[in-house]
């Protein structure tokens, strides 16, 4: 079992929550340090930067999370058909810290150029408001 944070478009009430549902939902309100950015695709892109992005925590098997690996275009580490990154990094939650498993976006300059960010850092948020 491993922890997967989640913040577009797998998270509760989006259109691939559905691929979570045999997960175990471990923290419904969660966050971490980056920057979120509407890719004007359908789903959000995660960046490293200053700022908070909205998410939460599930329990996953290694199976599942081989189906976010092909949801998500990652092909393994670094890989060059890779559009996310896979990396494992320190999750916040108002019970404390967990370390789990996210996607960060692996074209950066392009997000920044072509992609618009999302100021509140909550993709579920920001898709009810458009």
């Amino acid at each position: 079992m491993v922890l997967l944070f989640v913040y577009g478009s797998l998270r509760q009430g989006m259109y691939n929550a559905p691929l979570l549902r045999r997960g175990r939902l471990v923290a419904k309100e969660a966050w971490v340090n980056g920057v979120l950015y509407d890719t004007g695709e359908g789903y959000p892109g995660l960046i490293a930067g200053e700022g908070r992005v909205w998410g939460e925590v599930y329990q996953i098997t290694q199976q599942e999370l081989r189906w976010v690996d092909r949801l998500e275009d990652y092909n393994g580490p670094n890989h060059p058909d890779n559009l996310y990154e896979r990396i494992s990094l320190k999750v916040r939650t108002p019970e404390g810290e967990q370390t789990a498993y996210t996607y960060y976006y692996r074209d950066v300059e392009r997000l920044k150029q072509k992609g618009k960010k999302v100021a509140s850092g909550d993709w579920v948020a920001y898709v009810n408001m458009k």
